[in-house]
């Protein structure tokens, strides 16, 4: 509840401007720093295109499964769906096992694939304050089955429970990343798994709120053995003040506290949160990328990620877009053979690749992107409740 109060403490002493629409953008290079980028190369235009999904389904959750693709939502009934997609097609349905009550509702909102090794977290909204229950499912591509895996309430619920970003599979072992909210603000915590019981770690130092700044967290990757988590932190000391940031530790820590860079160009959008909403690492390697809004400005960082020692973040790369409406936007990042793309849910929507030579501005997909997955050379982004392809110029 501190959390929510604060946030709308913000809002009302930041909001002081709006957007115009504009038309739809033309592909066109796009900014990687604040000076101007090297041109795009030359390639043909690219859209995003309606992908079919099993009668029934509301997609929420991607995750790449090799070159197929993992689509998990719910159905109206409403219950827990995820099918397989080969060449953005349907080619298996995953035979399901809720095991609870809350499980047997849920909206599957979080996927990951590592190996033959599949992971999911449900949502069910209810109650008088209509509260999410969570779930925690596991299960494999080879058998086409996820099963969930209901745990002692107060693992993941309770007065004080946050939101989980997601799980991360960290030497071989799933984690859990998400958040409580203590009697200083939000704070960032740990589940690991014994046999099919989770169990929260002891809150680490580095990611609890103190009482002169408050920590935010939005999204979650493993790099190697290591955890990144993204999200900001409010200054509340001698001002409000708001800083894109990240996270970076072991399970066991210690955590590494890493400011992003923000550039002073081009001028900032009055009535702008701003805040690190996404992050994407590579499979094998020290390299994760960061997307985000700061100052009205949607941006993406590179990070490099040692195996030991501490990670630095580069200069951003400024992506085109008008902040939409609202205060608080999000982008979006997914790698595609180790490149990123960038989903920036601007005013009117806008994906930035990263190419050899530049960045390559394209359309986005239509409505609020709110979940992105590269697979099989093809970008695909959930927004508004359908699921869209685009199929990524070489380049």
């Amino acid at each position: 509840m501190g959390a929510r109060i604060v946030a709308a403490a913000i809002a009302a002493l930041l909001l002081a401007a709006c957007t115009t629409p504009s038309p739809p953008p033309a592909p066109t290079p796009a900014a990687a720093s604040p000076s101007p980028a090297a041109p795009s190369p030359s390639v043909p235009p690219a859209t995003w295109q309606q992908v079919a999904l099993p009668a029934g389904l509301r997609p929420s959750a991607l995750a790449a499964a090799g070159e197929d693709l993992l689509v998990g939502g719910r159905t109206d009934a409403p219950a827990p769906m995820l099918v397989r997609l080969h060449d953005g097609s349907p080619a298996a349905r995953f035979r399901l096992a809720p095991a609870d009550p809350n499980a047997e509702a849920a909206d599957l909102v979080r996927l990951t694939v590592a190996g033959d090794d599949v992971h999911a977290i449900g949502s069910m909204i209810a109650g008088a304050h209509s509260n999410p229950r969570l779930t925690v499912w596991d299960g494999s591509l080879s058998t086409s089955r996820l099963a969930s895996r209901p745990q002692e309430f107060f693992t993941f619920g309770g007065h004080d429970a946050g939101p989980l970003l997601g799980t991360v599979v960290v030497d071989g072992r799933p984690v859990i990343a998400g958040s409580r909210v203590g009697g200083r603000g939000p704070y960032g915590l740990l589940w690991t798994r014994r046999g099919h019981t989770w169990t929260s770690q002891e809150p680490p130092s580095g990611l609890a709120s103190t009482p002169d700044r408050e920590f935010g967290f939005s999204a979650v990757a493993a790099s190697g053995d290591r955890v990144v988590i993204t999200g900001d932190e409010l200054g509340l000391a001698g001002g409000l003040t708001q800083l894109p940031v990240a996270f970076v530790g072991g399970v066991a820590g210690p955590w590494q506290h890493l400011p992003l860079p923000v550039p002073a160009d081009p001028p900032p959008v009055p009535g702008q949160l701003t805040r690190a909403t996404s992050v994407a690492c590579t499979a094998a390697g020290t390299t994760c990328w960061v997307a985000g809004w700061a100052r009205g400005h949607a941006l993406a960082w590179p990070l490099t990620v040692p195996a030991a020692g501490e990670a630095t973040a580069a200069t951003p790369a400024v992506l085109p877009g008008d902040p939409p409406g609202g205060n608080d936007p999000t982008a979006l990042v997914t790698l595609a053979g180790g490149r990123p793309v960038v989903t920036t849910n601007a005013n009117v929507p806008t994906t930035a690749v990263q190419c050899a030579t530049g960045w390559l501005a394209l359309p986005g997909p239509q409505g609020r992107t709110t979940a992105l997955a590269a697979a099989g050379g093809s970008a695909y982004a959930v927004s508004d409740g359908v699921l869209w392809r685009l199929d990524l110029p070489s380049c």
